[in-house]
């Protein structure tokens, strides 16, 4: 039996995660298909909350059977974006079974762990260049990720001037690119809030 999912991502940019979710609960042995509503094509967009945005698909059609929330941690704690989501979904959608996905701070703090993938994305993989990423276990204590994978990509471009500016002004599709081909076993797979996304799935799924 296929399940049908719905992701509820922070912006348009993190929507590729719904592949990588598709892959996960199919690794698990369940076939969900998850989509990312486009809210911002409607005639009335609803706002950004989780709250608007879950009312918004009940008006619109009937409820999944599994809800995937991504919201960035940015300056909260996690557990916090955990109960803002919790609360909303017992609002709109009581007992609709849900995954948070809480990066810390955002999504790109994932993509810079890999950083052979960026160095492949900024079409040098054999460049040695020191990208500038701290180890692993930094990484999710950065202040600004975002800004952090646009230095590292500009690093292991190893293009200067006009080049470099012409270079930066793809960072959205650098970005989505790195994020549809995330390898989920790969270096990512060290991150505490990678695992916290694996044992959520994993207790959701085992519930259903």
């Amino acid at each position: 039996m296929t399940r049908r999912g719905i992701l509820l991502t922070d912006g348009p940019s993190d929507r590729p995660l719904a592949a990588h979710l598709e892959a996960m609960c199919l690794e698990r042995g369940v076939r969900v298909d998850v989509s990312a509503p486009e809210f911002e094509r409607l005639p009335n967009p609803p706002g950004l909350s989780v709250e608007n945005r879950l009312e918004s698909i009940r008006r619109g059609e009937r409820l999944p059977d599994l809800l995937f929330v991504h919201r960035d941690a940015e300056r909260q704690h996690p557990q916090l974006r955990l109960q803002e989501i919790t609360d909303a979904t017992q609002q709109v959608a009581s007992g609709l079974p849900f995954v948070p996905i809480i990066p810390v701070r955002m999504t790109e703090a994932w993509l810079l762990a890999d950083q052979q993938l960026i160095r492949q994305i900024a079409g040098r993989p054999d460049s040695t260049v020191d990208l500038g990423i701290p180890p692993s276990d930094r990484l999710e204590r950065m202040p600004d990720p975002k800004a952090a994978l646009r230095q590292a990509l500009a690093a292991a471009s190893g293009n200067s001037g006009r080049a470099l500016k012409k270079f930066d002004n793809r960072f959205g599709t650098h970005r989505r690119l790195l994020l549809e081909r995330l390898d989920r076993s790969g270096p990512v797979s060290q991150l505490p809030r990678w695992q916290a996304l694996e044992s959520d799935l994993d207790r959701v799924l085992a519930s259903l």
